[in-house]
């Protein structure tokens, strides 16, 4: 947990920038969990960069995006200033990505939303707008036994979200219930085709 407090020290408060909040730190209780020392880690849509980070903290070769220029230039500074190396690049989910990751961690935007007025939270219709595009294109950049970590929320209807995708199989990673939505950790996988 030290790790998390030296980021946030340095991360501070942007308005510009998410601030980590519940679904980041259950994300990282799920990376806690996992051995990712010389992975290659996918951080997609990085916000403050606590995710990507922490898998850089813990050894792994770390790739951050987000559509935002100003988030991205915050994170290399942050970066720099924990003597961490990652690279960082403007992409919409992986538009601008080639290549396949060990891991993809994904911290989307969820809460449901007629009209996004803030894209850091709103997650358009029922909350998946960004989910689903995020999980159609997933296989393609995943290494053959790779997998995604993906935070979803119980108002985002998580059993039609896994039955929209037969491509990939879903485990619950871990969840924790706050105030009037349950949080989930997805652990995504390409669906063997033999």
């Amino acid at each position: 947990m030290s790790d998390v407090h030296e980021i946030l020290s340095v991360i501070g408060k942007s308005d510009r920038v998410y601030v980590p909040s519940d679904d980041t730190f259950l994300m990282i209780d799920a990376l806690n969990t996992l051995q990712l020392r010389g992975k290659q880690v996918l951080d997609v849509g990085t916000g403050s960069g606590i995710l990507g980070l922490m898998c850089a903290k813990m050894g792994a070769r770390v790739t951050l995006t987000d559509i935002e220029d100003l988030t991205l230039e915050k994170v290399k500074t942050t970066a720099r200033s924990l003597n961490l190396t990652i690279e960082a690049l403007r992409s919409d989910i992986f538009s601008n990505l080639e290549g396949k990751f060990d891991v993809v961690v994904f911290n989307p935007p969820y809460l449901p939303s007629g009209e996004i007025k803030d894209a850091a939270v709103d997650g358009g219709n029922e909350g998946r707008r960004l989910i689903d595009r995020f999980l159609t294109e997933l296989p393609r950049h995943l290494k053959e036994d790779g997998y995604a970590l993906l935070l979803v929320s119980s108002v985002n209807d998580p059993r039609a979200i896994m039955d929209s995708h037969p491509e990939l199989t879903f485990t619950i990673v871990t969840s924790r219930s706050i105030f009037f939505e349950e949080l989930l950790v997805l652990l995504c996988k390409s669906r063997n085709r033999s």
